[in-house]
């Protein structure tokens, strides 16, 4: 298993204890007992982050890594209290940064809590820290740190906990640079063994291994049916398999949003409102990357709300990019591995689990230049979210799951695996059109890589195989019977018979 680093956030801090410790009830339970027992410091007791409303604006897997340092599920009360104390007096909000400043002058060093990222400035032979707490993007950052954490911190960034030293003599072309970032200790894993990881799932049954998952991802897998789990599995898809088209519509409060925003630190949330190319694509005012430069997976949540500036450009991008994973800017060409989800709402008739009749295809709620033929035939899937149930508190996981931060590690190791040889050495496509194709394909590639890690060609049998081919049919047929009824003369006569090859 990877290393997790260790932390400087309290002198008389007495080491914590680990998430080792849990109810009665929890460890009386066969499954959390075994998931306990066979992946030990790889998971948590999930009800543990949600003692406090208040730290609703951090990440998931920032507040799991404090847990499992400090709080012992059997008498979890005296750790979240330490982790109170920490939060109040390391981590500061931005709106603050002048004061924070003001400290690390006036002390001469300060320890915070927040977000850290690195560039490399050519111009300047230089690397330069992010840091948002300070609104400062051109913090100096110490070697050694650079040195442990560069992959990280030079990627997705990272959150922790920084020294920050004062030196008010550190100038270059007669500009200083007084803020020094002397050490580092993320609060998150920032190396792994994705083989560790795949070795551990022959330990478990499929329905296990489902079910942590589930658990995993902050729901209680006792209170949904297979189906469902498997639609929440769905959703994981673009987190292991790169340039993967999603949309999922449906009620409100199913949970869509909360699973792209706290599975990984490597997604971005674009909520309602304006989506411009240069925060997309590419800034050619600033030269940087937008968020599908950078991310590997990019929600458009409230897709029906999504206003697109230049919107035949943006679109046109988009459109491109989700075909061939590449997008110009400015002269320039890019490629990139994001995965592109669309989500939002469509008024549903909750007895019959269906989008309201009014509608005439179950495109009509999108943006109007976004009902396009050619744009919507490069989705690789479409979610039912009308299946999918209301998220109450009662649904929310009460057990043991991965931690969020080491999941979407290993989420991003695998990613780079290929798993669409497995489905083309004992899946025959050929009678499906080459878009159908790689649409199933890519999906049944996913959920192979959620589902079973550890399986080769060889190995896979076909009661595993079987109904991840159905799953993604049904998810890529909705798309063109949807079309079809767009444009029948294209769409109409799809045919997407496969055979399992033996």
């Amino acid at each position: 298993m990877g290393d997790v680093a260790t932390k400087h956030l309290d002198s008389n801090d007495d080491g914590g204890v680990p998430a080792a410790g849990a109810s009665a009830a929890t460890l009386n339970d066969p499954f959390n007992r075994k998931v306990l027992s066979e992946l030990g410091d790889r998971v948590i007791l999930k009800p543990l982050t949600r003692w406090n409303e208040a730290y609703k604006e951090f990440p998931r897997y920032v507040m799991e890594y404090l847990v499992s340092r400090y709080v012992d599920a059997a008498e979890p009360v005296s750790g979240q209290r330490k982790i109170d104390r920490i939060l109040s007096e390391h981590y500061t909000e931005s709106a603050k940064k002048e004061l924070i400043k003001s400290r690390i002058k006036e002390n001469g060093e300060y320890t915070l809590l927040g977000q850290l990222s690195v560039r490399l400035d050519q111009a300047k032979d230089h690397y330069w820290a992010d840091v948002p707490a300070l609104g400062d993007n051109t913090v100096r950052v110490g070697p050694k740190i650079l040195e442990q954490y560069r992959d990280v911190l030079m990627t997705s960034g990272a959150w922790g906990t920084m020294l920050i030293e004062y030196d008010a003599t550190y100038e270059i072309k007669a500009r200083k640079y007084p803020f020094y970032i002397r050490d580092f200790t993320p609060l998150q894993f920032t190396r792994l063994d994705l083989d560790d990881y795949i070795a551990k799932r022959p330990l478990f049954t499929e329905d296990e291994w489902l079910d942590l998952l589930i658990q995993s991802i902050g729901f209680n897998p006792e209170r949904f049916d297979r189906r469902v789990k498997m639609l929440m599995l769905l959703r994981l898809v673009p987190f292991v398999e790169s340039n993967y088209n999603l949309i999922e519509l449906g009620p409100r409060e199913t949970g869509k949003t909360y699973t792209f925003r706290n599975t990984s630190n490597r997604s971005f949330v674009v909520s309602g409102g304006k989506a411009t190319p240069a925060t997309l694509f590419y800034n050619q005012a600033t030269r940087k990357l937008g968020v599908i430069g950078i991310k590997q997976v990019v929600f458009f949540d409230e897709i029906a709300n999504t206003r697109f500036d230049d919107a035949e450009a943006s679109v046109s991008v988009l459109k491109d990019y989700m075909q061939t994973g590449r997008f110009s800017r400015g002269g320039q060409e890019f490629s990139a591995q994001c995965s592109v989800v669309l989500g939002g709402n469509i008024d549903t008739d909750i007895d019959q689990r269906l989008p309201e009749t009014r509608y005439r295809h179950f495109f009509e709620v999108l943006p109007a230049e976004l009902q396009d033929a050619a744009f919507l035939d490069r989705l690789h899937a479409y979610l039912p979210g009308w299946e999918m149930p209301k998220i109450r508190p009662e649904n929310y996981a009460t057990g043991y799951g991965f931690l969020t931060d080491y999941m979407a590690e290993i989420f991003s190791e695998i990613r780079r695996r290929n798993f669409q040889t497995h489905v083309s050495a004992r899946v025959d496509l050929s009678m499906m059109t080459g878009r159908n194709q790689d649409s199933v394909k890519k999906t049944v590639a996913g959920l192979l890589k959620l589902l079973h890690p550890h399986r080769s060609p060889d190995t896979l049998t076909q009661e595993e195989l079987v109904p991840l081919v159905e799953l993604a049919v049904e998810m890529r047929k909705r798309v063109t019977d949807q079309l079809a009824i767009m444009l029948p003369s294209e769409f109409s006569m799809t045919d997407f018979t496969y055979q399992i090859k033996e």
